[in-house]
């Protein structure tokens, strides 16, 4: 009930126009197969990649509602967990990681501007997670990732010059090696500043901590500075061409009642404000983060009261200050199983999202063109589970991307608005 009403309040109070409803193509068929991990980006002029693992390889394919329909696959190399980002003049990276005998590697493939061979980044006989890519305006790029080695955690970092065409001899690590786990996370804007989040809790301390990168000297902070003085997790950082940044996490203390934080981080003053308080549940969880190069921003969570149905929400964030109001992206009784969200130009923003129901999984599409339109279903129900929702905006559409199956009998499916 109380969701309702904040629904229909929320409505009340947004004015924004609905345009006419987007036109999505019939969803095409990528691969089949042992398929793992996916990915997709745009650039501003409507193209774009997908990558994907499978079996052991990973392969791309040109996408995006500008490029040619035609479905051609492309080999780029052993490995698995492919990540790419790409910029809006087109200038991106390819990362994934590579066993070769006790070896665990990480290679990276420049994108754009000239084609590149994959050149190994880092080797260890430890672990990689959370592998994370970015790249600037002028092709320069970064790369962070978690290692583990002998039972100590380190975040590391390291960047590509694309003047010199050439790698850093050996990554950053940043802050003090740890002996818990910890899940970095990593914003960058299209002038190379950049900063990664983690938790931490030694030396009494708990909370999350950041540590900077200055590109004029292509350095970074020589000490983490803190974020928030509380056990959070589920964190997220976005950050726009000024440099300042959000971050987005979940503080559940024992007991209590969960509720989603953000603190702004002001790039003149160099500091983080005090955290604020979104929304308070039972149940919080799935916080999603983006944010456009000129400061506006999207979050969206699942949220869950008592024993009811979880419901998807939204918040809007514009000239440093987040909307009163609230969005239910309503879509039905089905439950959410994962979804994605993007931003576009001029206000645009989307979301996709794998349901579960009596008939089995289905995904659905929602644009926010002024307001947000009603749900689009992109497929049928289906007995077979569906997975990893993915969403890349462009000035010229929108290129959404999702795997169905199991095992050895996935595909991975693509459409685009039109």
């Amino acid at each position: 009930m109380v969701l309702d009403l904040l629904k229909r309040f929320t409505h009340g109070l947004r004015s924004g126009r609905v345009e006419d409803a987007p036109h999505w193509r019939t969803p095409a068929t990528l691969d089949r197969g042992p398929l793992g991990e996916a990915c997709l980006a745009l650039d501003w002029q409507g193209h774009g990649s997908a990558l994907w693992e499978r079996d052991g390889e990973i392969w791309t394919m040109p996408v995006g509602p500008r490029s040619a329909q035609a479905l051609m696959r492309l080999p780029m190399g052993s490995g698995s967990t492919p990540r790419m980002a790409l910029n809006p003049e087109g200038r991106g990276i390819a990362v994934w990681q590579a066993e070769v005998g006790e070896d665990r590697q990480i290679l990276g493939r420049i994108l754009g501007g000239g084609e590149s061979i994959a050149q190994v980044i880092f080797r260890t006989t430890g672990r990689v997670q959370h592998l994370q890519p970015t790249v600037d305006r002028r092709g320069n790029a970064l790369v962070v990732w978690l290692h583990e080695r002998e039972g100590a955690f380190e975040v590391m970092a390291q960047s590509f010059d694309t003047r010199a065409a050439t790698w850093e001899q050996a990554p950053t690590s940043l802050g003090m090696p740890s002996a818990a786990d910890v899940e970095p996370r990593f914003a960058a804007n299209r002038r190379e500043h950049a900063m990664v989040l983690w938790g931490i809790e030694h030396s009494g301390f708990e909370g999350l901590v950041a540590s900077h990168y200055w590109p004029t000297d292509r350095i970074w902070s020589d000490r983490p500075v803190p974020v928030v003085s509380h056990a959070t997790r589920h964190h997220r950082v976005v950050m726009d061409d000024l440099g300042n940044a959000l971050a987005l996490w979940i503080h559940a203390p024992y007991g209590e009642r969960c509720q989603l934080e953000a603190s702004y981080y002001d790039a003149p003053a160099c500091e983080w404000r005090e955290p604020e308080v979104l929304a308070s549940a039972r149940i919080i969880s799935s916080p999603r983060l983006e944010m456009t190069a000129e400061g506006e921003a999207l979050a969206a969570w699942c949220q869950e009261e008592g024993f009811g149905a979880s419901r998807l929400l939204a918040k809007a964030f514009k000239g440093g200050r987040w909307d009163l109001a609230m969005d239910c992206l309503e879509l039905g009784q089905d439950p959410v199983q994962d979804f994605a969200i993007g931003l576009g130009p001029e206000g645009r923003a989307g979301l996709i999202a794998v349901q579960r129901g009596a008939e089995g999984d289905w995904v659905s599409a929602r644009l926010r063109l002024g307001d947000w339109s009603a749900a689009v279903p992109l497929t049928g129900p289906s007995w077979l589970p569906c997975s990893q929702p993915r969403l890349a905006f462009c000035p010229q559409g929108v290129s959404a991307l999702w795997i169905q199956g199991m095992g050895r009998e996935r595909a991975l499916f693509l459409t685009e608005s039109h």
